[in-house]
């Protein structure tokens, strides 16, 4: 793959804005511009799935008009053919990988969305932590132009796992706290780092599990390895004085009406 001067600075400048800190909210969206722009695309979406609603919606956009984003989150996402295609491979993939064009221009998504703002070639792009999808990135360009590239594609597999981890260090920043059995998370974790002497490591992986989180859960939170998990689950338990998870509870529960 080769980059020309241009072209590598507005990558390592769509890096520096995934490590920017700001919102999740404000990332997508100043993201938006500037990628398609690298991409040379004509359009871009960012959409949000809710496994509560089992819908998108879209919460970021560039050269999209309003009218074609509510038509997308009211009728079209439920006649969308290519996303499931896309989502299921979980790596940034071309439209044309997944649906042939003959497939893709008889269907009602091309003929009454895609097409009404010109759009015909497409890539998806999208960030997971485990089985848990954070958001992707939708990049389109017009008919008449050339599909995306193998370079194209390589460039967004370099940035694949740096728009994920952007994304999930911003999920976990803006996720709430959560109370255990009553008690404040800031609480709980007093009392383990003082008076249990747990390190901050520690600390993180036993909250996760005393709010029923697997050791795989436990993992793909804190993005380290499983067994890093586990090292981390022994010392406390040692530190603690209790033998697995099954006294772990009631141990701090204990320790906690104390306080």
């Amino acid at each position: 793959m080769y980059l020309n001067t241009q072209q590598s600075k507005m990558l390592a400048d769509l890096c520096a804005v995934m490590a920017s800190d700001v919102s999740k909210a404000q990332l997508l969206q100043t993201l938006a511009q500037p990628l398609a722009q690298f991409m040379q695309a004509d359009h871009l979406v960012s959409r949000q799935w809710s496994a509560k609603t089992n819908r998108y919606t879209i919460c970021a956009s560039y050269n999209v008009k309003p009218s074609r984003i509510r038509a997308y989150e009211d009728h079209f996402q439920f006649c969308d053919l290519i996303t499931p295609r896309l989502r299921a491979l979980r790596s940034p993939a071309r439209v044309s990988d997944v649906c042939s064009a003959q497939e893709l221009e008889g269907s009602e998504f091309y003929n009454d969305h895609l097409r009404q703002d010109g759009i015909h070639w497409g890539v998806n792009l999208y960030a997971y932590r485990g089985d848990a999808c954070l958001g992707d990135l939708v990049i389109y360009r017009a008919k008449g132009r050339e599909d995306f590239s193998r370079q194209d594609m390589a460039c967004l597999n370099i940035l694949a796992p740096v728009f994920t981890a952007a994304l999930s260090r911003l999920e976990a920043v803006e996720t709430p706290k959560t109370a255990w059995r009553g008690h404040d998370e800031s609480e709980l974790r007093q009392v383990l780092t003082g008076h249990c002497q747990l390190s901050q490591r520690e600390a993180d992986v036993v909250v996760h599990c005393l709010n029923g989180c697997s050791d795989k859960e436990v993992a793909r939170q804190l993005q380290i390895g499983f067994t890093t998990v586990r090292y981390h689950l022994s010392h406390a338990f040692e530190k603690l004085g209790v033998q697995g998870r099954n006294k772990l509870a009631a141990h701090i529960g204990q320790l906690l009406h104390q306080a």
